[in-house]
């Protein structure tokens, strides 16, 4: 019971990095030039993270998807 609640965690925590890696795709650039650069809230954090680091968020939810779906079909 644990084991596949552990499992279906890091499926859903897969789903967010991989949706969080995909949000720059979808969404404008938060940076600015000017004096006030830079994150104005938490979700622009976000998405500024997401943005220099998509390709290493995308690989991480895949791996934790395919192998929490592999640990499911067991």
């Amino acid at each position: 019971m644990m084991r596949k609640l552990a499992l279906q965690f890091l499926l859903v925590l897969g789903a967010i990095f991989i949706i969080t890696a995909a949000g720059p795709l979808i969404l404008n650039d938060p940076y600015h030039d000017g004096p006030h650069s830079g994150p104005s809230n938490v979700w622009e954090f976000v998405h500024m993270f997401a943005r220099d680091s998509w390709a290493l968020l995308l690989i991480i939810g895949i791996l934790l998807s395919i192998a929490s779906g592999l640990g499911l079909r067991r």
